[in-house]
């Protein structure tokens, strides 16, 4: 597949940092210090451009694999079995302007043992428009227009960074050998906040703990900072159609 180039330069020799770390075959040597910290150095840079996206296009699609990541180690990384490719990501679909579905997918021993878990996200708007919020709702003399203002922002269709979406898991499995699932009760809150975004690689923030209500333990710990890729650019051979429908 062909990628959407970005006209960002710094986002697209990201990708192709990106690109040479997931072609790495598990049973090798890992990437260097040299290109992880090129690549953290890549993504702060994009942080900072606090650019604009399109949720559209950046964030409705595919699965996004996650092919880097900066903070502790997270659980779906620490239980992934060494020496076998275990490909690992988010699929969001938007259903209108403001929220949408997501399955959030995780090999474990490649595609014989895999964990997925379902739920919903709603937006929440961006950082800068709370405290704007905030700022209204104190000092403007028609501050009841403040929730007005903070939800026509939500309703443009380019969203600043950092933006904020609230997730809720409702649901999750263990697919085992791609056809036998079994549930697993679990049930959870977490924000994700986008800090870049274009259509072939985004950069995510968890600013919280990951709120596991039931089951689950503790997915994702707070400043967890992921990047993932669309899946066909790193890993042609893989098919969407394993995370159903």
């Amino acid at each position: 597949s062909q990628d959407q180039t970005s006209e960002n330069p710094a986002s697209q020799e990201l990708l192709r940092l990106l690109q040479q770390k997931a072609s790495v075959k598990p049973n090798t040597k890992s990437t260097n210090s040299y290109i992880n910290n090129k690549m953290n150095s890549l993504v702060r840079k994009l942080i900072a451009s606090k650019s604009t996206f399109d949720p559209t296009q950046c964030l409705n699609g595919p699965l996004y694999a996650t092919v880097h990541f900066i903070g502790d180690t997270p659980l779906w990384e620490k239980i992934a079995v060494a020496g076998v490719r275990n490909v690992k990501g988010q699929r969001y679909t938007l259903v209108d302007d403001t929220s949408g579905k997501f399955v959030n997918y995780a090999e474990i021993w490649g595609k014989n043992f895999c964990l997925k878990a379902v739920g919903e996200f709603c937006d929440k708007g961006s950082i800068s428009s709370s405290i704007d919020a905030d700022a209204d709702s104190s000092n403007y003399p028609y501050n009841f227009l403040a929730p007005l203002v903070a939800k026509l922002r939500r309703k443009e269709k380019l969203k600043p960074t950092p933006y904020d979406y609230e997730a809720t898991v409702t649901g999750a499995s263990v697919i085992l050998f791609q056809k036998y699932s079994f549930d697993v009760a679990i049930a959870g809150t977490g924000t994700v906040r986008v800090l870049y975004a274009d259509p072939n690689l985004r950069i995510f923030l968890s600013p919280t703990d990951t709120n596991v209500t039931m089951g689950g333990g503790d997915w994702e710990s707070a400043g967890l900072i992921v990047v993932q890729v669309r899946f066909d650019l790193v890993y042609c051979d893989w098919n969407d159609r394993l995370l159903g429908h």
